[in-house]
């Protein structure tokens, strides 16, 4: 096989990688916000999502990694006053943790979990993929403010990673 095809071959399954995992914080995003929401027991809404989800996520381009998803939802449910702190030590003066957008803080509490405890992901790539997803449900002022909150929070938790 020429070593063009290989390259080609090699970027698609880095992509097909990549976008498994997005798919696996988006899918996160959306049960986080729904226990927020209901505060029912995380892993019967996980189960619940689970089975409604079933057939789409199936699909080549809509799976999504369990591993990661189950890791990062249960991770914030498991640390999820940490979290809140630190989201609440790093949001304006004017602003409480309460007063922030439900999806916002979704996507937030997971970014700051990605970011405490999945050491092995670099934080750019952790803030890079946050605001992707806050860009699906918000405008730019929005992203930004995810992009702030994260980046303060990262500089934080890891300081010894160059900024």
């Amino acid at each position: 096989m020429l070593l063009k095809h290989v390259l080609i071959k090699l970027s698609l399954n880095v992509n097909i990688h990549m976008k498994v995992k997005r798919n696996a914080r988006l899918a996160a995003v959306q049960v986080i916000f729904q226990y927020y929401f209901s505060k029912s027991d995380i892993k019967k809404i996980i189960k619940d999502f689970s089975n409604l989800n079933k057939d789409f996520c199936n699909e080549r381009d809509k799976s999504y990694d369990k591993k990661l998803f189950e890791k990062i939802v249960l991770g914030v449910c498991d640390n999820q006053k940490k979290i809140k702190l630190l989201i609440e030590e790093n949001l304006s003066k004017n602003w409480f943790y309460d007063r922030v957008d439900p999806t916002m803080r979704s996507i937030i509490s997971l970014g700051v979990y990605e970011l405490s405890f999945c050491i092995n992901t670099p934080h750019n790539v952790i803030i890079n993929e946050y605001v992707s997803i806050a860009g699906l449900f918000f405008n730019k002022t929005h992203t930004g403010f995810v992009n702030g909150i994260l980046d303060n929070i990262s500089k934080i938790i890891r300081e010894n990673e160059g900024n």
